[in-house]
């Protein structure tokens, strides 16, 4: 399909890589994967992502909000195009309220947030929505 949505999924984990690959693409999403932040921005520069799915903790505690500041930041032409984030983590606060004091909490301040484990139907419902697909259709029925 021309017009299928193309999803980097950024994940230390195995196991939640394999699942959530398998899930997106039962819903028709192009998904490729990459297991760290230094991973993911590579493969960014190779080909622009319709959507980031993106954990924070991975090489270091902080990798998945440096990719975020990247792509939000970056003087890289091959990374300048904006696109959506999703962030998934363990960790219960958001970025908002963990770094509410922190001057630079804009920076790396995802779209959307949503905590691990997955509620499939909100983070189905999240990354339609971040796409841009209406009433949160899958790509094979967007």
């Amino acid at each position: 399909m021309a017009d299928t949505k193309r999803i980097l999924l950024v994940d230390d984990d195995d196991d939640f890589r394999t699942a959530v690959q398998g899930l997106l693409e039962a819903q028709g999403f192009q998904v490729a994967c990459a297991r760290s932040g230094r991973e993911a921005m590579q493969r960014i520069r190779e080909g622009r992502p319709d959507l980031v799915v993106l954990d924070v903790m991975m090489e270091h505690d902080f990798a998945g909000y440096e990719v975020t500041h990247s792509l939000r930041f970056s003087e890289d032409p091959t990374t300048t195009r904006p696109v959506p984030i999703l962030m998934v983590s363990s960790i219960e606060l958001d970025p908002a309220t963990r770094f509410s004091r922190a001057v630079e909490a804009p920076m790396i301040q995802p779209d959307l947030y949503q905590t691990k484990p997955l509620d499939i139907p909100r983070f189905l419902a999240n990354v339609g929505s971040l796409l841009g697909i209406a009433g949160g259709r899958t790509a094979a029925r967007a």
